[in-house]
């Protein structure tokens, strides 16, 4: 019981360590994120991605309205093979 205690303390202690350590380089893992003045072929990508415009008008064409579901395939006359092919069978 004893051991369980000391244990527990230890690993508290370790935990509460490494929260102030992360805290104290500012939460990034010691690395400086400067985000001012950022530019790059990533950035670059993310801003045309959010300029994309996606034209949704189809969804109210005639055409698109007048689509009907498929049907589900009839399987009742497949023959059907054993349960697990992977065990072995009779020889």
């Amino acid at each position: 019981m004893n051991k369980n205690i000391t244990t527990i303390a230890v690993v508290l202690i370790l935990v509460v360590a490494g929260i102030w350590w992360w805290m104290s380089s500012g939460g990034t893992g010691g690395v400086a994120i400067n985000t001012s003045g950022t530019s790059g072929p990533t950035l670059q990508l993310v801003e045309r991605l959010q300029n994309i415009k996606i034209d949704t008008s189809f969804f109210n064409d005639q055409q698109f309205l007048s689509l009907e579901a498929a049907p589900k395939t009839d399987i009742t006359g497949l023959a059907k093979g054993r349960s697990n092919p992977f065990t072995p069978g009779r020889r």
